[in-house]
């Protein structure tokens, strides 16, 4: 058994693995949200570190994809990107505006800043690659194949 790739030489971290990496940053989430070791995420950064493990969960798939069909459920029961539903009709724009406004005007503390920025990691890239909420799943996953996941 070999517990690295052999092209694992070129990574900083050698062969993660987009499964490999959702693990590491869901216990980094879990953990210093919950902040009785060593590491305690503020509000920005258990933010931060949601996006990131959100980004690498849709990278995994498998297991890794009922979060996000969890949220693509609950924006579809509320009429997002459908004919009307309870509150109208509602594009995926203004379901992805809705979630950066909450994240700049809501009061948060680390799990709702984790919650609120799980689900904006799934929402953002459905509205589209040309689109600017885009732009940061395409920065992460930029940035998780120069660590090598």
């Amino acid at each position: 058994m070999h517990l690295a790739a052999p092209t694992s030489a070129g990574s900083v971290f050698g062969f993660m693995g987009s499964g490999g990496l959702a693990l590491c940053l869901t216990a980094l989430l879990i953990f210093g949200v919950i902040g009785r070791g060593k590491v305690k995420l503020n509000t920005f950064r258990a933010g931060l570190v949601a996006l990131l493990a959100g980004s690498a969960y849709i990278a995994a798939g498998k297991i890794w994809a009922s979060p996000q069909q969890v949220v693509e459920q609950g924006w579809t029961g509320l009429g997002v990107g459908g004919s009307g539903g309870p509150f109208g009709e509602i594009g995926i724009g203004a379901a992805c505006a809705l979630l950066l406004i909450l994240m700049l005007v809501a009061p948060l503390n680390p799990v709702r800043s984790a919650a609120l920025c799980l689900i904006a990691a799934f929402t953002w890239p459905s509205a589209g690659d040309g689109s600017i909420w885009a732009v940061p799943g395409q920065f992460v996953a930029a940035l998780f194949m120069m660590v090598g996941a």
